[in-house]
């Protein structure tokens, strides 16, 4: 699961960064709005989390640039800004859900975790998914396992995984995929191959399927 972060004060940045990559999630962070706009538009995210008081373009602004490249990815609004006027502009503007500093942590982390669950994987029990064959995936540490039995994954494989169950049942393209995995770095397509190859190694044979030309699928049981 991919995070984008705008946070202007830096120490706050790293630590809210380091908390979420602690529990398994991939972070992108910056501290000003204009590179935030530059990472909104030119790459893929499952949540947003938004300071609104930030140099450059403000969050609100982030926010509504967001929501003109993508309707319903969640936006989390986090500020210091208690008045209500802040408030009633982040949610007419799209946000899901304000978290007003300061705030402790884990709470940050229980309201991702929430929209997580309720947005993306409706049908997860516990945090639980069933990929059936004896594999589960474990929402909260993002872990792999079958019968109970934990299977490593590498970082790649991770977020390979989460795009293809996020899309679990509809064939993702091969340009989504490199985006979500590589963002913007060039890679060879035998790279790919490989790491889907890996991936494949890992589950049960069959149960990702290569749609010639077009990109991958994980089906659904």
């Amino acid at each position: 699961m991919k995070i984008f972060l705008l946070e202007d004060d830096y120490s706050l940045n790293q630590v809210i960064k380091s908390s979420l990559e602690d529990h398994g999630y991939f972070v992108t962070s910056c501290l000003d709005g204009y590179e935030g706009v530059s990472q909104v538009l030119n790459h893929t995210f499952d949540i947003y989390i938004l300071d609104i008081n930030v140099p450059g373009f403000d969050g609100h602004q982030v926010l509504e640039i967001i929501r003109k490249e993508h309707k319903l990815l969640p936006v989390i609004i986090i500020s210091a800004a208690m008045d209500i006027e802040n408030i009633k502009k982040a949610y007419d503007l799209g946000c899901n859900d304000y978290l007003k500093k300061p705030f402790d942590f884990e709470e940050l982390f229980l309201h991702v975790s929430y929209i997580v669950k309720t947005i993306y994987h409706e049908n997860s029990k516990n945090n639980i998914i069933d990929l059936g064959y004896g594999f589960e995936y474990n929402l909260e540490g993002q872990t792999l396992s079958k019968h109970s039995h934990q299977i490593e994954l590498t970082q790649n494989e991770k977020l390979l995984l989460d795009i293809l169950l996020k899309n679990r049942g509809i064939t993702v393209s091969i340009e989504s995929i490199h985006n979500y995995v590589w963002g913007d770095k060039d890679i060879e397509a035998v790279s790919m191959r490989s790491l889907i190859h890996k991936l494949q190694k890992k589950l049960r044979n069959g149960m990702i399927i290569n749609i010639r030309g077009i990109g991958y699928k994980l089906l659904k049981i």
